[in-house]
């Protein structure tokens, strides 16, 4: 692995919504077109770039996603209920996308609209390609992402100074297991976000006890020792093997890049956030 290579890999729309709901008030354009979801997209991006030293980039917006994972369990997401066609534009999370691409582009940053599959499963498939070449951090409050963790993966929560990075080390710290038992854990005991039920019994604490004893849901099959708590999971064991299909990120072979592909203007990149909203009309 080259230490001195490290890819910058950011969940567009998850930054996308956290500007469009964080920023303190709307910000209008002299055509009267919000704003300040870009500004504030633009300046997280500059800024997070200077944390980790980025020398790659790769920016992942969710274009149409997917109805793989809805097939398999239909209550999949199904908690999501916002109905995008009632809404005025300026109360649109994306409304601002094509300006924020704009902007990337301007940048010479790679930026890719998953079409066909889920933009988690795009950026998942980044950092496997090149996890043994170069350090990759993933910018995303999506704990999904917890499952990637290595060595040379790390997940970043940019907050400005409050911002944490969860690399192996401070995984362990916090979870009490390894990365790669996130998947088990995770479909012991739920994820309300995605409307994903686990087995009822089996909170974090428990589900961390449980992933420290066990490899895999196989060893929960075999075991020989059967307290409460293994009966409860084999009770419901059909519901938690379709919970790691569904939280699982999966490899998309359609993904298929260089290194190169990565690269990105840093001369661009490190001009003044309203140097580059000039640049790119922005403002008018």
């Amino acid at each position: 692995m080259d230490e001195n290579c490290h890819i910058l890999i950011i969940d567009g729309n998850n930054l996308m919504f956290q500007m469009f709901y964080g920023m303190p008030e709307k910000i209008y354009n002299k055509s009267g077109h919000t704003i300040h979801t870009t500004i504030g997209f633009i300046s997280y991006l500059q800024k997070m770039i200077k944390l980790v030293g980025a020398t790659h980039l790769a920016v992942i917006f969710d274009y149409d996603g997917s109805d793989e994972r809805k097939a398999l369990y239909s209550e999949y997401k199904a908690n999501r209920t916002e109905d995008w066609e009632s809404l005025p534009e300026e109360e649109l999370p994306f409304s601002e996308e094509d300006m924020i691409i704009k902007c990337l582009s301007y940048m010479d940053v790679k930026t890719i609209q998953s079409k066909g599959m889920e933009a988690d499963d795009v950026i998942a498939s980044i950092a496997m390609l090149f996890k043994d070449r170069a350090k990759i951090t993933i910018s995303s409050f999506d704990s999904d992402f917890f499952q990637l963790i290595s060595e040379s993966v790390s997940v970043l929560r940019y907050r400005g100074k409050a911002s944490v990075l969860w690399d192996k080390e401070y995984f362990i710290d916090k979870m009490g297991f390894s990365p790669d038992r996130y998947v088990l854990f995770k479909s012991l005991v739920g994820d309300s976000a995605d409307n994903i039920m686990g087995v009822n019994g089996i909170g974090k604490k428990r589900g961390a006890e449980v992933v420290n004893q066990i490899d895999s849901i196989d060893d929960i099959v075999s075991s020989e020792t059967k307290p409460k708590y293994i009966k409860a999971i084999l009770e419901n064991i059909d519901i938690v093997k379709r919970n790691i299909k569904l939280i699982e990120l999966r490899y998309r072979e359609e993904i298929s890049l260089e290194l190169s592909d990565l690269s990105f203007s840093n001369e661009k990149a490190s001009l003044r956030n309203s140097e580059i909203l000039s640049a790119c009309n922005i403002f008018d």
